[in-house]
């Protein structure tokens, strides 16, 4: 997928300040947020981010923060996931899952190589 947001956005013209990563994916080559490389923890959760631009930017990755609510954050995720599961049979029609498939798509021929 591509970043959610660059270093070349943040060091633009931009009203964002905070950013809270609940991926925290710093390892992986495909991090949608690649503007950081280490986890912030519970004594230090905010992380300066360095930017050409003068507005500060913080970063927030805890990376167990779902864990310290697991059956809040367990009932809040199904809540939120079980509307576009219950489309499912209408995969065909339903915007969620057709947006998906074609972004799917979209992805796929991206990384076609021709020989």
């Amino acid at each position: 997928i591509p970043p959610f947001v660059t270093q070349q956005q943040i060091d633009a013209e931009r009203q964002l300040s905070v950013i809270v990563d609940v991926s925290c994916d710093t390892t992986n080559p495909f991090n949608p947020i690649p503007i950081y490389n280490v986890n912030t923890t519970f004594d230090n959760a905010l992380l300066d981010i360095p930017s050409a631009n003068s507005r500060p930017l913080q970063l927030c990755s805890i990376d167990h923060l779902p864990t310290m609510l697991p059956r809040e954050a367990s009932n809040q995720f199904s809540a939120d996931l079980l509307p576009t599961l219950l489309q499912l049979p209408e995969r065909t029609t339903a915007p969620v899952w057709t947006g998906a498939e074609k972004l799917y798509h979209e992805k796929v021929e991206s990384m076609a190589t021709t020989d």
